[in-house]
């Protein structure tokens, strides 16, 4: 097995010099995406279970990243976690610290999986997950409408015909 030791922002895999404050800041997305965690953690649990089934990773290794990635996951909860601009996205934020937490291999966890295949399926579970709660914040919206509005059946107020003020109605 071999790992992935190519943990760096994308830049830096052609640009040898260390990239600039103002490069980083337009590279880099952390500021937006680090609301992503969750399914990111979440995708590389099941990518990390994955593997193991498909006996790619030994189960130490399994133990290894998945303690590492609930780790971070409570850090991020606990707002423990740093996000660096310098790292990228929340992918290469999380990747980080997972090698410093369990080492080299924390490089496995990129095994059969493309980040182009990581970023979008975290952005539709994000996506799928943002729906739902939009949803009950809409529902509990009209849901306090219709109380108003059932509250106040006998309240007069202005009537408008063409934009113009007419009878008073309730």
């Amino acid at each position: 097995m071999t790992k992935n030791k190519n943990n760096h922002t994308i830049w830096n895999k052609r640009i040898r010099k260390k990239s600039s404050l103002l490069f980083q800041d337009i590279g880099s997305s952390i500021n937006v995406d680090k609301r992503l965690y969750r399914e990111d953690i979440k995708c590389s649990l099941v990518h990390v279970e994955m593997l193991h089934k498909q006996k790619i990773i030994p189960l130490k290794i399994r133990n290894k990243i998945i303690g590492g990635l609930k780790k971070i996951e409570k850090e991020i909860f606990n707002k423990k976690f740093i996000f660096n601009k310098k790292h990228e996205d929340i992918h290469m934020n999380i990747e980080k610290r997972l090698f410093e937490l369990i080492g080299e291999d924390a490089g496995f966890i990129h095994t059969a999986r493309s980040r182009n295949d990581q970023v979008i399926t975290d952005f539709k579970l994000w996506i799928k997950t943002s729906n739902k709660q939009l949803d009950k914040n809409l529902i509990k919206l009209i849901k306090t409408i219709l109380k108003i509005a059932n509250n106040n059946i006998k309240t007069i107020m202005p009537g408008f015909t063409l934009l113009k003020n007419a009878q008073a109605v309730s």
